[in-house]
């Protein structure tokens, strides 16, 4: 089996994408090189979306070569376009005579160092991101100067991989043709998840006594950052018109914190965890009937991933970049964003679903596609198309 040696940047170890590269590393035709523009996630480091410090508690340095790159941002971030700013990218790429460098975004500067850098160099790259069509593009200056400032970057990609439908239409839009683009669906280690919900289920009744809830009633659960763009009280005030009892778990951190803790106080069927890390967060899925994800805008979501490979069925918001993929009717429920009622009713429909061990298996199928094997496969097809390896 020949190898490609695959340069991948990105801007840190993230817990979603850890187990794609020691899949490679392991299982495939390639040996992937990870450059990392920060230390964001593996030193504790704040993150604005929770408005607090995180360090995730599962291995994300484990069983693939990378390297850390020196960022000289005076304000160090994963999110920012100045937040990573890293001229020994440069250098990088040029040694390692890599087949290809693998982009994820291109939302920063040193993303933007990078592509000319394998432009000047020769060597082709790779696009994987998770940006969506834009209905607005031609009235909106802003999306009109976006436009045009990626549209060169996406053109000039040897290969695009497309998380999704949505993604794959991105790339249409921009003028990329349907043979340089490959699916490598945006993906999360389902077995990790799949044993995680397995073992919430068999605890259920204990963990809601723990937390003070009733674990004869059907349970809905909530896991994202606390921003209003997230949209949680829409949550709350969908179950508040509803006509008989459920639990109501809300988990994450962030600006709406203290509001959302005083509006469980009067709703003794709400509890409010905050933040949960990655190594606890599945279980609390395989607890939960149903998941929830109002969100007004969502690439992708791929806390619904998680949710659905332990075996909670999903309700998401038309905005949510994974639903015209993971949630079918087979699978869940999809409402208009903002729209409360539709929220409730789709929460009683889900409700009839939720013990359902068919629905939960489908669920569970369904998110198997989006697996990192599958990711794997896309990026191999791609590597193979641009080098003939």
């Amino acid at each position: 089996m020949k190898i490609s040696k695959l340069g991948i940047v990105v801007t840190h170890p993230i817990q979603y994408q850890a187990p794609l590269y020691r899949y490679l590393e392991a299982h495939s035709s390639i040996k992937p090189f990870v450059l990392f523009l920060t230390r964001h996630g593996v030193d504790e480091s704040f993150d604005p979306g929770f408005g607090r410090s995180v360090k995730y508690d599962i291995p994300l340095l484990e069983g693939y070569d990378y390297k850390f790159l020196r960022n000289i941002s005076p304000k160090k971030s994963p999110s920012t376009i100045i937040g990573a700013i890293n001229p020994s990218l440069i250098s990088e790429i040029r040694k390692h005579s890599f087949d290809a460098v693998l982009f994820h975004g291109w939302y920063s500067i040193s993303n933007w160092l990078g592509f000319t850098t394998s432009r000047l160099s020769h060597i082709p790259y790779i696009l994987r991101g998770e940006t969506k069509p834009d209905q607005n593009e031609k009235t909106s200056p802003k999306l009109v100067l976006k436009h045009k400032a990626i549209s060169p970057i996406v053109r000039n990609a040897a290969a695009c991989l497309a998380i999704g439908s949505l993604n794959h239409q991105f790339y249409i839009d921009y003028g990329v043709p349907p043979s340089n683009i490959f699916k490598a669906p945006y993906s999360i280690d389902t077995d990790r998840f799949e044993q995680a919900g397995n073992k919430g289920r068999k605890e259920r009744t204990e963990r809601l006594l723990s937390i003070g809830l009733n674990p004869e009633l059907p349970t809905i659960i909530y896991a994202a950052k606390l921003q209003p763009w997230k949209r949680p009280i829409d949550l709350i005030k969908a179950v508040d018109q509803l006509d008989y009892s459920v639990n109501l778990i809300i988990i994450g951190d962030g600006v709406l914190t203290s509001e959302i803790t005083e509006l469980a106080y009067d709703r003794q069927w709400m509890k409010v965890l905050g933040f949960v890390n990655q190594s606890e967060i599945g279980e609390w899925f395989g607890v939960a009937d149903i998941f929830v994800l109002p969100s007004e805008h969502e690439p992708w979501g791929l806390v619904v991933n998680e949710a659905m490979s332990a075996g909670a069925i999903p309700i998401v918001s038309d905005k949510a970049g994974c639903g015209p993929d993971l949630v079918t009717t087979d699978t869940g429920y999809r409402y208009e964003t903002g729209n409360i009622g539709a929220l409730a009713m789709a929460i009683k429909n889900a409700i009839a679903d939720g013990t359902n061990a068919d629905k939960r298996f489908l669920c569970q199928l369904k998110s198997r596609e989006y697996s990192i094997s599958a990711t794997a496969n896309g990026i191999e097809l791609a590597m193979t198309y641009i080098t003939g390896k």
